[in-house]
């Protein structure tokens, strides 16, 4: 396998989101990812990884320092990650990459090859931007997912990354998903809540939960979202609080509804992604 050197400048692939569901090893046999840009949305990069373990180079000190529970703002060392898996897809705005970069270089923090790249190739792209004496935020995203990921997980997680995209992009969407926070019931919020929480996301982070909470509700197509929610609940059965779950669900397919309806109305997507087709997602 061909490492990306960093200084290589790697242009994406301007593409459907469909043609990302479909890609192979055999569009870049020799090298560790595939980088496309969204058609939809041209400020959104999707890095495509071979293995978890290429991606987890680039992201998973990202991770665990905007995202993960114990560990924001924090850089954890090659050695303290050297068993730690930051996520099997990312997605990363410009404000959290632009802190990462900046802190990194104020504090003389030295970053590895795959981090360097990133780096080079979000400045390239005006994701974030060189302002002395480190970087300041500028316009798209950043996701990621990986081809190691079952056929399954591919489709759920370039949707589920997808939703991101928007939020990063679109101001507007971004303050109807915290109207949409706001609105819901206690119960709603108290499962969406400890679902992150479970998972090792830093709820304490308001815009890091309402971006999840959005994206999660929206990942799958409606007709799939209460047993989503059903298996969900059952990580969480041993919480004390935890609501009924068949009590909660009409409120959180409200939820989704008030923002699939903004997305099919302004950007003519829908939940489940465009790229999902039908029995793609269980």
């Amino acid at each position: 396998m061909v490492k990306h050197a960093p200084t290589d400048v790697v242009v994406p692939l301007r593409c459907t989101l469909g043609f990302i569901e479909k890609a192979s090893d055999e569009i870049a046999p020799n090298t560790s990812f595939n980088l496309y840009r969204w058609d939809r949305f041209p400020k959104v990069i999707i890095f495509d990884f071979q293995a978890f373990s290429y991606q987890d180079r680039m992201f998973a000190r990202l991770a665990y320092f905007l995202e993960k529970q114990g560990h924001r703002g924090v850089f954890l060392s090659d050695k303290e990650l050297k068993d730690k898996h930051g996520w099997n897809a990312h997605d990363y705005g410009p404000k959290g990459l632009a802190s990462f970069f900046s802190k990194a270089a104020s504090s003389g923090f030295a970053l590895d090859d795959e981090e360097l790249l990133l780096r080079s190739i979000l400045l390239r792209e005006g994701i974030i931007e060189a302002k002395a004496p480190g970087y300041i935020p500028g316009e798209g995203a950043a996701l990621s997912i990986s081809r190691a990921s079952s056929y399954y997980e591919r489709v759920l997680l370039l949707a589920h990354e997808s939703y991101h995209g928007i939020f990063f992009c679109s101001a507007e969407y971004r303050t109807l998903c915290h109207d949409v926070w706001e609105s819901a019931p206690d119960g709603e919020r108290v499962f969406i809540r400890s679902l992150l929480s479970r998972m090792s996301y830093d709820i304490s982070d308001r815009e890091l939960l309402v971006n999840e909470f959005q994206a999660y509700l929206l990942q799958q197509p409606r007709s799939y979202a209460p047993a989503y929610f059903r298996r969900a609940a059952k990580l969480l059965a041993d919480e004390e609080g935890m609501p009924d779950i068949e009590t909660i669900i009409p409120s959180l397919l409200e939820s989704e509804k008030k923002l699939e309806t903004y997305l099919r109305v302004h950007f003519s997507i829908g939940a489940g992604g465009e790229m999902l087709k039908k029995g793609a997602v269980r």
